[in-house]
């Protein structure tokens, strides 16, 4: 990185991210100077499924979403990103392809590392290890849960866990006890997630409106209830 100001806007911003801040001041210089900055449009892939695992990523701002194909081609979630996070961490010093595909749902701005830096650092500095660990365990987690709440006939359920999981990965709490979900997220990317039809799920949200559970307004989901189970 070239730019002194930049370099030393960066390393402040790293040092307050658990992802970062056990690391010493050499390593933050490592991390920095092999570190490139990049943008990315919506719906543009920043790695597919199968690549080779040569970079760690730090979201700066945007949202992507993590997925991979099953064996019959479908789409497969797994779970939304939002800025102030990294990732990949499932494959750590161990897979050398990626385990799934990421993908730009807004305009994204991130921290591209190279992994080879980054698990050199991770190995060296044993509370980053640990938050690592911590952080792969809330992902295994959240994914787990997500499978176990999509399990069900009911499509109004089925939507409902949708919209509560996109709340709980990228919604912001409000003063008022509300979720809201700060970026854009049509009904036929909610029915991917849902594991329903895109006419299914617009009835589904219509019937939680209705009730009284979410606002939907221009592709912003606002959850009025904070209780999953809620349906």
């Amino acid at each position: 990185m070239k730019d002194r100001n930049a370099y030393h806007e960066y390393a402040d911003n790293l040092r307050t991210h658990p992802e970062f801040g056990p690391l010493s001041d050499d390593d933050i210089e490592k991390v920095i100077s092999t570190m490139k900055i990049k943008r990315y449009h919506r719906g543009q892939v920043l790695f597919d499924q199968g690549d080779s695992r040569a970079n760690f990523y730090y979201l700066i701002d945007g949202v992507v979403k993590s997925f991979h194909w099953d064996e019959d081609g479908e789409e497969q979630l797994y779970l939304y990103i939002r800025q102030d996070k990294a990732f990949p961490y499932i494959g750590l010093f161990d897979d050398d392809n990626y385990a799934y595909t990421v993908e730009s749902m807004t305009e994204v701005k991130l921290a591209e590392i190279p992994m080879s830096v980054y698990e050199e650092v991770l190995q060296n500095t044993p509370e980053l290890m640990v938050n690592a660990i911590r952080e792969m365990s809330r992902i295994i987690n959240m994914a787990e849960t997500q499978l176990q709440k999509m399990v069900t006939t009911s499509a109004k359920c089925r939507v409902w866990n949708a919209i509560w999981f996109l709340g709980q990965q990228i919604g912001d709490d409000q003063e008022d006890g509300t979720i809201l979900v700060p970026y854009p997220m049509t009904l036929v990317e909610l029915s991917k997630v849902s594991g329903t039809t895109r006419e299914t799920t617009s009835q589904m949200v219509q019937q939680l409106v209705k009730e009284n559970k979410i606002q939907y307004n221009r592709k912003y989901f606002k959850i009025l209830v904070r209780d999953e189970t809620s349906t």
